[in-house]
């Protein structure tokens, strides 16, 4: 199974390159529907904030150990949602990076599944319409899921690179294009999350999807006309 599923992802690594790239400018236009004066953005903006203040009185290395471990957890999942053998996770000694033990090939979505997959906010996102029910939809629910949405942020800013072992075995075109495509999505979700939970991100990827098919539409025209 697991040979069969990275043989599918080899055939559609460039055509979801393709995607991502053409989708940006919808992911960047559907930022506009976003109503960012709100509380909740507000609490979002103070959680961010807070990250943003711990790592300055902290230190940023401080902070790596855990970003490391996170990066090669989801390295993990990614490899057991693909049917993957994984597991025996290692930090180098020096604090410079880690290792995941992975059977067999692998394929892209695991190589690159730290750069666009927030680990830790995904997961409190799963819990997060229970604590907001049983809070009396407290503010501060929401500075938590800012403050890890920070700490993702800042994790994939340091972990990306050009000496960067996973960029550089998918190849710096593919990995780029896909890097920013897939967060830019990212983004988008986690924001239309804090707008309305769950109903909010298939709002928005409704949204994105009509966009994109509104720019392809134009796109069609545009060479229609010159040819």
């Amino acid at each position: 199974m697991a040979r069969f599923i990275d043989y599918i992802f080899k055939i559609i690594k460039w055509p979801v390159a393709l995607y991502l790239l053409l989708s940006i400018p919808a992911l960047l236009r559907s930022f506009d529907y976003f109503n960012f004066m709100s509380r909740n953005f507000f609490a979002l903006g103070g959680g961010i904030g807070f990250y943003v203040l711990t790592i300055l009185m902290a230190g940023y290395n401080n902070c790596k150990t855990m970003q490391i471990i996170s990066h090669e957890l989801t390295h993990t999942l990614f490899a057991y949602l693909t049917f993957h053998d994984a597991g025996r996770i290692r930090l180098n000694p020096d604090g410079s990076g880690g290792s995941m033990r992975l059977m067999g090939g692998g394929n892209w979505l695991i190589t690159l599944s730290p750069y666009f997959f927030p680990l830790f906010a995904f997961f409190y996102m799963l819990i997060m319409p229970w604590l907001l029910r049983i809070s009396g939809d407290h503010w501060l629910v929401y500075g938590v899921f800012g403050y890890l949405i920070a700490y993702y942020g800042a994790a994939v800013l340091d972990q990306t690179h050009p000496k960067q072992t996973d960029i550089i075995r998918e190849g710096y075109g593919f990995s780029i294009i896909f890097i920013i495509g897939a967060n830019l999505y990212t983004t988008g979700i986690m924001l239309a999350f804090t707008s309305k939970l769950w109903e909010g991100v298939d709002i928005y990827l409704r949204l994105v999807t009509k966009l994109n098919i509104d720019n392809f539409n134009k796109l069609c025209d545009l060479i229609a006309q010159n040819f």
